[in-house]
């Protein structure tokens, strides 16, 4: 130990750091503090969402789709990083990235301090070189999911080197991701911004009372690998999840499971229109599956509904409630939404939970917010 090593500031625990990156709104979604306040809206929300969560929601997106998608999550994945890393009005504050630190640069992977607190704070896991060769082969321990951690490191990869690089990747049954990446001299354009087709309202940051309720029982497991009252998280980039979006389009043909007679999506075509129901159903089964216990008796009941099954994940919130029928109808009016699909797919849990029956979501836009009204499946007699 040095004479002068106490004058060194001891880094900041990791607590702190997730909790200062992931910055809560009193609209009910989560910003990331690493890419600044400027260009929020259209792409620094994030959903901070369970792993196991979020892996039963894509297979049951696959499985009402009768696809496979999960080269299309990966490549979301690198297509989102790249942008991030690459668009100016990604920078923050000034043009400088606050936390993030240096860009990924060079082939030695442990140099990449700001990449790998990035990991750390998002919840991805951790990453590590096993061979630099012809082939690149790089494992990540306790993968938050294997095509998003996939495709960031590919970009990542090619960032730091500067040439295109194929990629595929393969996890084993102890939980590590294996990624192998071969020099790829094909010309791919650089990614566009993202752009919803819905607004919000803009609000500020949550009080610190409020702040410290959405972190209580946070646990480190290991590097790359945090839980909230025991259920491991990862922050997911509403960009990406667009990108993933846009990236399945072109494939959709249908629904092949499911309940598609119970979404109704105002100014969407035919494919993005199945591709939302298929979303929205997966998310309610996933929702109804989990059990939770929901009381509603007036209709403002909702907006409390929403903070607990919504907000706290970073999906949302609603600010107007109105009864539509005497049987559980109700319209929502959204302050905020980080994929309509998503949020419709959860409160339509939450309207069966507590009435007992099948219910059906309709999804419109006044003044370019989102509306969501919930009524049952079936007529009932008055």
């Amino acid at each position: 130990m040095g004479f002068f090593d106490f004058l060194v500031p001891k880094p900041p625990p990791i607590e702190e750091l997730v909790r200062d990156r992931w910055g809560p709104s009193k609209n009910g979604t989560f910003f990331d503090a690493h890419l600044g306040w400027e260009g929020f809206f259209e792409h620094n929300v994030a959903w901070r969402v369970g792993t196991s969560w979020f892996e039963s929601w894509f297979q049951g997106i696959e499985h009402r789709l009768g696809l496979s998608l999960g080269r299309r999550l990966a490549h979301a994945a690198a297509e989102s990083y790249e942008f991030q890393v690459s668009n100016p009005a990604s920078l923050g504050i000034l043009g400088i990235r606050k936390i993030r630190g240096k860009i990924p640069s060079g082939r030695d992977i442990s140099s990449w301090s700001g990449t790998i607190l990035e990991w750390q704070t998002q919840g991805l896991g951790r990453f590590k070189m096993l061979d630099d060769s012809e082939e690149i082969r790089i494992i990540v321990e306790r993968p938050a999911s294997g095509p998003i951690c996939s495709g960031i490191i590919a970009s990542a990869w090619e960032k730091s080197t500067g040439k295109r690089h194929r990629f595929r990747w393969s996890e084993n049954k102890g939980g590590g991701l294996l990624i192998t990446l071969a020099q790829d001299d094909t010309e791919i354009p650089s990614p566009k911004p993202t752009n919803p087709n819905w607004n919000w309202k803009h609000t500020d940051m949550l009080g610190d009372s409020d702040i410290d309720e959405l972190w209580k029982d946070f646990r480190m497991d290991s590097p790359g690998d945090w839980s909230i009252m025991g259920e491991r998280k990862m922050f997911l980039h509403r960009d990406l999840f667009l990108r993933f979006e846009d990236y399945c389009i072109p494939y959709v043909d249908d629904i092949k499971e499911g309940r598609s007679e119970d979404y109704t999506w105002e100014a969407l075509d035919d494919k993005r229109s199945e591709w939302w129901t298929a979303a929205a159903d997966s998310a309610r089964e996933r929702f109804v599956a989990e059990g939770h216990h929901v009381l509603v008796r007036d209709p403002s009941d909702w907006v409390g509904v929403a903070r607990r099954h919504l907000s706290y994940h970073g999906l949302g919130g609603i600010d107007s409630t109105a009864r539509t029928d005497e049987h559980g109808g109700v319209r929502l009016g959204f302050t905020s939404v980080f994929h309509p699909a998503i949020a419709s797919g959860v409160l339509l849990g939450c309207w069966e939970r507590a009435h007992g029956r099948n219910g059906r979501a309709s999804v419109s836009y006044e003044e370019g917010l989102v509306t969501l009204e919930l009524r049952a499946s079936r007529e009932i007699a008055s």
